[in-house]
């Protein structure tokens, strides 16, 4: 009886042995050799949270789609929010700090300003949270200041607009009437743009007026309408986005100017490449938004599981004109809604 008796306790202590085996939790120590916290080994579904500088943009909805797609590929979640406007650096810093305390893991951002920024980069590094920079680059000395190193993905914006100034060197007679319309003042992409242009063809064009319309179609159109108004003999408009380049044709068009004024854009969304090849637009230089998501979800996820990424990558330019156009439409609808 007694044999039965110790059998049948021998059986339960391996029974509940076998149950505290099957759990995953486990603790961690630090150098000293201290327990500091309770961790499970089951994984975690990563999540990435992706700020877009607005959605009131086609170029930034490619960019959201790329991501989305390498997301699902990679089996991980992806929270994107963003401000109305371009220009909001403070409601980029709620966005980021509403993020951090939701737990996510990494941060993609496209920042409408730099020095807006240090306030949020300063909360990603006490939270611990990894950032990965796209688009358009954080200032340097931000980033000294808060002292963190920030990869950086995106396109060559001074090397896209010089061929677009290049362009206009080669088919135009020196001298023609040009007007600029720049980005957000401070911005690195809206300088890079707007100096690529001048460097390669200021000296052959006359720029007669500069403006910013801080990358808005309304802006554009007004600034355009007062630039017009001061200058009847524009024959140019280089605009440093798309956005602008459409408020600017409306316009021009408006003006019954369309048969005299050139227009080239930049950023290649749909609807500036309809209108390279209805011929409204003269061209519009192409970024690869897209591949700006893909690479900045794929490398995040490098970040967090401890690898070493590239910390900068450029994702390329391309001039389009009516001769290219429809070879970049047909890659552009990879990532069309």
């Amino acid at each position: 009886m007694v044999k039965k008796i110790l059998s049948l306790l021998i059986v339960c202590v391996l029974v509940f042995s076998l149950v505290g085996c099957g759990t995953s939790e486990k603790k961690v120590e630090d150098a000293s050799g201290t327990d500091v916290k309770d961790v499970t080994d089951t994984t975690k579904e990563l999540t990435i949270g992706f700020i877009p500088m607005t959605m009131n943009n086609e170029y930034f909805i490619t960019m959201v789609n790329g991501a989305k797609q390498k997301a699902k590929e990679l089996g991980i979640k992806l929270d994107v929010q963003a401000a109305d406007q371009h220009a909001s650096a403070a409601a980029q810093l709620t966005i980021i700090e509403n993020m951090i305390t939701s737990g996510v893991d990494g941060i993609c951002i496209v920042p409408s300003s730099s020095e807006g920024l240090a306030t949020a980069l300063e909360k990603c590094k006490e939270a611990g949270v990894p950032v990965i920079n796209l688009d358009t680059i954080i200032n340097q000395a931000v980033l000294d200041e808060v002292g963190l190193e920030v990869p950086f993905y995106g396109t060559n914006n001074y090397e896209g607009a010089k061929a677009a100034g290049e362009y206009v060197v080669a088919n135009f007679e020196a001298g023609i009437e040009t007007i600029i319309l720049t980005g957000i003042e401070g911005q690195q992409n809206a300088a890079d743009r707007r100096n690529g242009f001048f460097d390669a063809a200021g000296k052959h064009v006359h720029v007669v007026a500069e403006q910013s319309a801080n990358w808005e179609v309304d802006q554009g159109y007004t600034a355009t309408q007062n630039m017009l108004s001061a200058n009847p003999n524009i024959q140019l408009i280089f605009a440093s986005n798309d956005g602008m380049a459409i408020g600017a044709l409306r316009a021009v068009e408006e003006a019954n100017q369309k048969d005299t004024i050139k227009i080239i854009g930049f950023d290649a969304v749909s609807e500036a490449l309809n209108l390279v090849e209805a011929g409204d637009f003269l061209g519009t230089v192409a970024q690869y938004p897209a591949e700006m998501g893909i690479l900045g979800v794929e490398n995040m996820v490098k970040v967090i599981n401890g690898e070493t990424v590239k910390q900068s990558i450029d994702t390329g330019t391309k001039l389009i004109t009516i001769d290219n156009v429809a070879e970049h439409k047909e890659y552009s609808s990879k990532f069309a809604d």
